[in-house]
């Protein structure tokens, strides 16, 4: 039963987005900002923030199997928990409180920072998801552009409180090093945004059948999977071009580490293109998909480089 319960919540992609936001924190926002350890957020805060993300991700997740119960039975039967373990009462009952206790802690933490108002960026992201669940999943591309947001934003969200918490302090930061850090944490949002938007496309593809026979209208089934992978492929494009260019800026930067590290995100950007040209069935297409989790993963270990920097 536990097993099943960490299967539910997704715990690996759960250990990712802590990982994002440490390094975030860690290793590009305060070597950045070179302040004092004791200035910003507090360790407390930094985990209400963490386990605020968590939560509400979790919840996400549970409304999502809910929500895909009929077409998983046909896409990956017995895979999804709400068909085999759990009941639909047992899954709402999960998703209400893990939402609850996600919005809670960034209630808590907003409050704390100075900015109660900020709460609604917790609850907001909490209806969205829900909506996302019930009417955004089924809309081609809608759907994927909502999750690839709400994955950004967790990259986003640790730098909005840290400056929130700075200028609580009454800290003086280095308007040039402020802008070093903003960079960063919009260059590595936007990478979020773009792998997310990319890896829903494919997860899209993969399961065109049973999407079909439910009568959820993702893009694959509305326009066919030829032309999703057409999009999917331009996708990868305009992401490999911009790393591109995010490489020029490091150079220009100075930011050698980062620069050279950048052609391992390049080689994989151009290992996803190959394996999506050539994906025709549903296991290459899972391979695929495979890649572009590694390609989120490696993108997000390079935040531990400007360290080094």
């Amino acid at each position: 039963m536990i097993r099943i319960f960490f299967k539910m919540i997704r715990w690996p992609n759960l250990l990712i987005v802590v990982l994002a936001i440490l390094l975030m924190f860690f290793f590009i926002i305060r070597p950045g900002l070179a302040l004092p350890p004791d200035t910003g957020l507090s360790a407390i805060e930094l985990l209400l923030l963490i386990g605020a993300v968590l939560f509400i991700a979790m919840g996400g997740y549970v409304m999502n199997d809910l929500a895909d119960v009929s077409s998983d039975m046909i896409n990956k039967p017995g895979k999804n928990v709400f068909e085999s373990t759990f009941s639909e009462k047992s899954g709402k009952l999960f998703y209400r409180v893990f939402m609850g206790v996600g919005v809670l802690m960034g209630t808590v933490l907003s409050f704390l920072t100075g900015e109660g108002s900020f709460s609604l960026i917790f609850l907001l992201t909490a209806g969205l998801l829900w909506f996302y669940a019930e009417r955004y999943q089924c809309q081609p591309l809608m759907g994927n552009a909502v999750v690839a947001f709400l994955s950004a934003l967790s990259f986003g969200l640790v730098w909005l409180f840290q400056v929130m918490a700075l200028r609580l302090q009454h800290v003086y930061v280095d308007p040039l090093r402020l802008h070093i850090v903003n960079n960063l944490v919009l260059i590595y949002m936007g990478f979020a945004f773009w792998v997310s938007l990319l890896r829903e496309i494919v997860k899209d593809m993969e399961d065109e059948k049973g999407d079909a026979q439910t009568g959820c209208r993702t893009f694959p089934v509305v326009y066919g999977l030829k032309r999703a992978k057409s999009v999917a492929s331009f996708v990868n494009l305009v992401g490999l071009f911009t790393v591109f260019y995010v490489q020029w800026l490091f150079y220009q930067w100075h930011f050698v580490v980062l620069f050279l590290a950048f052609f391992v995100i390049d080689l994989f950007f151009g290992i996803v293109l190959l394996q999506l040209i050539n994906a025709k069935t549903t296991k290459q297409l899972k391979k695929l998909s495979l890649w572009i989790k590694l390609l989120m993963l490696v993108g997000i270990l390079s935040m531990a480089l400007f360290y080094f920097e």
